[in-house]
């Protein structure tokens, strides 16, 4: 009955927003199986309850049929009302049904008088039908069982179970898992609208907007209070020309901890990385935006920062509007994105969805794999096979898995710590490509993008809002490279999609400054902390105690930062 109803409700939505066409047909047929971990995992807690109940009846069984008759009307209402509306939602707002139409009542704004009479005819209709059907059919699938066996009610609640979580794999499910295509309208099409309803409206505050001043003149100005001046490095690399290929390489948990040419001899681990520093522009104070994958991946791609809890990520409709790095690229390029591991982690599958080709665990074959997915050095070998072998210009990007917990990298045993061990391990993959490419004829005409996605504690363990944690290695190199250097200006990952853009000549479209045109200074978020970091000053500004943790040595910069890019990532 649900999945009957959820493949209904595709159809619907489909309706309105695409229309009956040739196409209808095969645009169901792929919007409904792109949806159906999404649409299965809502089964999974629509029947929990029910389950449980048939377990519970036998102590008081006539209590437990009210409260399913209850809990019956109570989930058929409500997903009646967020299916009714999805279709209308996204037509009139450009995004799936969640609490904002709350914006729109009141005499006020007169929202709803700005519906057209159609819509709202047709939302009703859908909701009363939907209720006339269930009121005489479907309240009786709420119905206690009289006989039932124990063992297939345990096994239904584990099915259950693992079809909340979309599998038995170390990713669970998230909106992300939908989106198949590069149409947006398609991708809504397959997201099961009451799923995306709870994942939005359950972590709302979790994802805030922050707030820290009244208006945004108020935080301009204060953002604006930086050191003015600015160096130019740009001479450094060879101007762009339509030919040049462009190769980003992310490493994971590469933190400047372990890389001997920034952090001395204590932790290095990195001696293929310290090699290729030597021959390229190399950044002794870039800083990480923040301390996971997604968050890193998400400034390192777009150039917004995801603030202390915040997962910008998990608003994947906002994302996909939003600049990216691989818009930068027409049609002349081939994009590319690498990756071993599962993309639907994080929802972070939005952030490539403009790559002409993605590669991630399933499309590598390879048995060489720990939990995560496949190792870095077919995945490296892959990736520069590809690059290889194709004759137009690219721009490719790999991020690197190995270096995650569990570090069990394979056949490698160089270093006693497991960390330290899965860095070297990386590196060495990271030093055979770089040694690959170097010796191809395309690396004349190559800029090469070397950082990390964030830092790490590990191995000092330093307090969770240390700078240390947040240093990370950042390279160019390739034969556009005309001067090998080393910048002691400080500078972020962040501020990369504008780097890029510059380099092309193409319009400012991001925030930050070029790397190579440092504001010398940067931004990190923790878990309960925003964080700036200047010349002559860091200071550390704790969310939940709203107070800095020690004497404030600068104007407010890290709180104007994060409000102006939440304000430019929600409301433009």
């Amino acid at each position: 009955m649900w999945l009957s109803l959820f493949a209904l409700t595709k159809i619907y939505f489909l309706w309105v927003n695409v229309g009956i066409d040739r196409s209808f047909f095969l645009n169901f047929k792929q919007v409904w199986w792109a949806g159906l971990p999404l649409d299965l995992s809502m089964v999974g807690y629509l029947t929990v309850i029910p389950i449980l109940g048939f377990f519970l009846s036998k102590i008081a069984p006539y209590v437990v049929n009210k409260l399913l008759f209850f809990y019956g009307w109570f989930s058929w209402l409500f997903l009646i009302l967020v299916m009714a509306t999805d279709p209308y939602f996204f037509y009139y707002w450009g995004q799936k049904t969640n609490l904002g139409f709350t914006q729109f009542l009141g005499l006020e704004n007169a929202g709803l008088f700005s519906i057209e009479t159609q819509t709202l005819i047709g939302a009703f209709l859908f909701f009363i039908l939907s209720i006339i059907w269930f009121s005489k059919k479907g309240i009786r699938l709420f119905k206690l069982l009289e006989r039932g066996n124990i063992w297939a009610g345990i096994l239904l609640l584990m099915l259950s179970l693992i079809m909340i979580r979309g599998g038995l794999s170390n990713v669970p499910i998230n909106i992300s898992s939908a989106y198949y295509s590069d149409n947006n309208t398609l991708n809504n099409a397959a997201v099961n609208p009451a799923w995306c309803f709870l994942a939005t409206e359950l972590e709302r505050d979790k994802h805030a907007p922050l707030v820290f001043f009244e208006n945004r003149d108020e935080a301009e100005k204060i953002f604006n209070q930086r050191d003015s001046e600015v160096k130019d490095y740009s001479s450094l690399l060879q101007p762009y020309d339509s030919n040049t290929n462009v190769v980003l390489i992310v490493l994971e948990s590469f933190s400047a901890k372990v890389v001997g040419s920034i952090s001395g001899k204590k932790y290095a681990s990195t001696p293929c990385l310290d090699s290729i520093a030597g021959m390229g522009i190399s950044f002794s104070r870039a800083y990480a935006s923040s301390f996971r994958s997604d968050k890193g991946l998400l400034s390192i791609t777009t150039g917004f920062p995801s603030g202390a809890r915040q997962t910008l990520t998990n608003f994947p409709a906002e994302l996909s509007s939003k600049s990216n790095i691989f818009k930068l690229f027409d049609n002349r390029y081939l994009s590319s994105f690498y990756y071993g591991g599962n993309l639907d982690f994080a929802n972070i599958k939005v952030l490539f969805s403009h790559a002409n080709e993605t590669k991630s665990q399933d499309d590598f074959i390879s048995t060489n794999k720990n939990t995560w997915g496949v190792h870095d050095e077919d995945v490296f070998q892959t990736f520069s096979d590809d690059f290889m072998t194709r004759q137009m210009p690219q721009f490719s990007m790999l991020f690197s898995l190995s270096s995650h917990e569990p570090f069990d990298v394979p056949n490698y045993h160089k270093k006693d710590d497991p960390y330290l061990n899965s860095i070297s391990y990386t590196d060495s993959c990271l030093g055979r490509m770089i040694h690959r490419l170097k010796k191809s004829d395309k690396w004349s005409n190559t800029l090469v993008i070397i950082t990390a996605d964030h830092g790490v504690r590990r191995p000092d363990n330093a307090p969770i809002y240390s700078e240390k944690n947040f240093h990370i290695p950042l390279i160019l190199t390739g034969g556009v490279v005309q001067k090998d250097t080393t910048i002691l200006e400080i500078v972020s990952q962040a501020d990369l999609p504008s780097t890029l853009a510059n380099y092309l000549n193409k319009p400012s479209i991001f925030q930050q400054h070029s790397i190579l045109t440092p504001s010398n200074s940067a931004f990190y978020s923790y878990h309960n902390g925003i964080v700036s970091v200047t010349s002559d000053c860091i200071q550390y500004y704790d969310i939940d105690q709203k107070k800095y943790l020690f004497d404030s040595c600068n104007h407010p910069l890290e709180k104007a930062y994060f409000q102006l890019g939440n304000d430019d990532f929600f409301n433009r």
